[in-house]
């Protein structure tokens, strides 16, 4: 993690600037309720913290999780300086994460209504892995969400951003979600391979009751 580490000084001043745009039609498809609990996996510097934070409002808690110190680290300056109590950020493993650590880091009993992981079941190296783990730690009847990229062709850019992120742009990760729950729902979104290096997509479904 010591590129995302140093990639954080910029992050939130360059490939954000391209994605701010999604965040928050990305956090409404968790269809959250204030005073739930939702977990960010691979939140990298919090840009979608300021959605969720609104969405469950002070009663509710947001967890982001990331194994870049440095990515974290911006992060929590963020929720310092806008003053956010429940928000809570924890440096590990998405695979090794359990229920008991998101209670100890909240300080209070938690069950998890969403999961949200934007941008990294493209870097995560045992992706599906960690997408059913994760999965795995909700709630019945809580949301799953994935925004991710995917190169249904290839452009000069899917090698720029495949260099940059350290990515792999033809992870089908929906098809995953979608065997794993119901309610499922996917669409590509408006968004320029040339820009992208692929296809902007958003996934989500539901952990059956």
């Amino acid at each position: 993690m010591r590129w995302y580490d140093v990639f954080s000084q910029i992050y939130d001043y360059s490939v954000e600037m391209v994605y701010r745009g999604y965040r928050k039609q990305i956090a409404q498809a968790l269809r959250l309720q204030p005073e739930d609990a939702v977990l960010d996996l691979a939140c990298g510097t919090g840009p979608n913290h300021p959605y969720l934070v609104q969405q469950v409002g002070p009663a509710g808690s947001v967890f982001g999780v990331d194994l870049s110190a440095g990515m974290l680290a911006r992060a929590q300056r963020q929720a310092s300086r806008r003053g956010w109590q429940n928000v809570h950020l924890l440096e590990c493993n998405a695979e090794q994460l359990d229920m008991a650590q998101l209670c100890e880091a909240g300080n209070q009993d938690v069950q998890l209504n969403g999961v949200i992981v934007t941008l990294g079941l493209s870097v995560i190296p045992d992706w599906q892995r960690v997408l059913e783990h994760t999965f795995a730690l909700l709630a019945p009847g809580g949301r799953y969400v994935v925004f991710d990229i995917f190169a249904q062709k290839w452009v000069p850019q899917t090698w720029v951003v495949q260099r940059l992120a350290q990515a792999d742009m033809y992870r089908e990760s929906w098809k995953v979600l979608d065997a794993l729950s119901e309610d499922f729902s996917f669409e590509f979104l408006r968004g320029s391979p040339h820009i992208h290096g692929g296809t902007p997509f958003l996934a989500s479904g539901t952990k059956k009751g």
